[in-house]
C-alpha cells in the first residue's frame, strides 16, 4: 500500500498594519493535509483532505490565499494541527512508507510535529520522492527538478482538479507515480537527528 501525501502551508508576511514575523522553529505552518492511499496494483483506495486552523501565522499570506483559495475565515472553525494529525494517522493506519513530491514536505511535517508536540524525537520517516523519480524518467534537464504540473502535462495526464490543493496534488502525485510505475522505487530516510536546532 502506498500513501501519497501533500500539504499546503501558511507563512509570515510583512502586513502593513501588523507584520507577522517568522518563527524559526516552524517557518511553514501546515494548513491543509491531503493524502491518497493506493494499493500495489495502482488502484486508488481512499483519500482525505483536512483543513487546519493555524496558531502561528493566523492571517493568510496573500500569495498563499491566491493560489490555494484558502482564506483566514475558511479556517476559523477547523481543527488545530494535533487533531488533524491524529485524523491523518488514523487514515494511513499501519503504513509507514509515505510518497511525496520532493523532500521538503517531509521536513515541514517534522517541524510541525515538533512545534505541536505530537511526537517525541528522534523521528525517522521512510518515504519515496516521486519528484526525483519523475525528473529522471522524463529526463528533465532545465536545472533542478521538475514541477508537479509540468510532470502531469509531460505525461499527458488529464487535468481534472486545480493544483495547489493538498488532496488534488496528492492525487496528481499518485497518478504520476502510476504512469511511471517504477519497479523498485528508492526508499529514502528522513532522520531528525540530522536536523539542527534553530538559534533564536
Amino acid at each position: 500500500m502506498y500513501t501519497f501525501l501533500d500539504f499546503e502551508f501558511n507563512q509570515a508576511f510583512d502586513f502593513e498594519d501588523k507584520p507577522v514575523k517568522t518563527d524559526p522553529d516552524c517557518r511553514f505552518e501546515i494548513i491543509q493535509i491531503g493524502a491518497v492511499r493506493m494499493d500495489e496494483s495502482y488502484n486508488i483506495q481512499d483519500n482525505i483532505s483536512i483543513l487546519i486552523k493555524p496558531v502561528i501565522y493566523k492571517r493568510m499570506h496573500p500569495y498563499v490565499e491566491k493560489i490555494t483559495g484558502i482564506t483566514t475565515a475558511s479556517l476559523k472553525d477547523k481543527p488545530h494541527f494535533p487533531e488533524a494529525y491524529r485524523q491523518f494517522r488514523q487514515f494511513i493506519g499501519d503504513d509507514k512508507l509515505l510518497c511525496t513530491w520532493g523532500s521538503s514536505d517531509i521536513r515541514a511535517l517534522y517541524r510541525n510535529m515538533m512545534y505541536h508536540n505530537v511526537t517525541e524525537p528522534p523521528v525517522r520517516i521512510e518515504y519515496i520522492d516521486v519528484q526525483n523519480i519523475a525528473t529522471k524518467f522524463l529526463k528533465f534537464s532545465h536545472g533542478g527538478t521538475i514541477g508537479l504540473k509540468n510532470a502531469v502535462e509531460a505525461l499527458d495526464l488529464p487535468i481534472e482538479e486545480h493544483f495547489h490543493d493538498a488532496r488534488s496534488d496528492a492525487l496528481y502525485t499518485a497518478k504520476v507515480f502510476t504512469a511511471i510505475h517504477p519497479l523498485k522505487p528508492e526508499i529514502k530516510i528522513f532522520n531528525s537527528t540530522h536536523i539542527k536546532k534553530s538559534k533564536h
